[in-house]
């Protein structure tokens, strides 16, 4: 399943960033986007939420329109 390979890289991914690129992540907190830390940290350390394609789908169509 594609999901239980992306999430372990992903949530990696995220605590590396943390681990070695705090610095880059707290200048984005200043100028670009305020909650980066927050989320990243989120990622890092809780399960990931899953939802298929089609459930998903309705949701996507209503915040195009």
């Amino acid at each position: 399943d594609d999901m239980n390979c992306a999430e372990p890289y992903v949530r990696f991914l995220c605590q590396w960033l943390l681990d070695y690129c705090y610095d880059d992540m707290e200048f984005m907190t200043k100028f670009i986007d305020k909650t980066v830390l927050q989320r990243l940290e989120m990622v890092a350390k809780f399960k990931l939420h899953r939802v298929t394609y089609t459930r998903q789908l309705p949701f996507l169509r209503k915040q195009r329109k």
